[in-house]
């Protein structure tokens, strides 16, 4: 059997770590999905509006003066 040099095994080390994050991703996201009733449905719906009302309690929003300043803010976003 032939020894890997130190710089292959650093490499694959490497990218099996970002697989391990990845999978952590993966199933952060699925988790997410799964919470959520069908997209348009009525269940849907009504979590879709007590996730609204849970941000707009906890001051998750944004409020603008002008459509300038909503416009502004969005460029930001880019």
């Amino acid at each position: 059997m032939v020894n890997a040099s130190p710089a292959n095994e650093y490499k694959l080390d490497k990218i099996l770590s970002s697989l391990e994050e990845l999978k952590r991703e993966v199933s952060q996201v699925k988790a997410k999905l799964e919470e959520a009733p069908s997209y348009g449905s009525e269940e849907w719906w009504d979590w879709s509006d007590k996730q609204a009302m849970e941000d707009i309690k906890a001051g998750r929003y944004k409020t603008f003066k002008s459509v300038k300043e909503l416009t502004k803010h969005l460029d930001s976003l880019k």
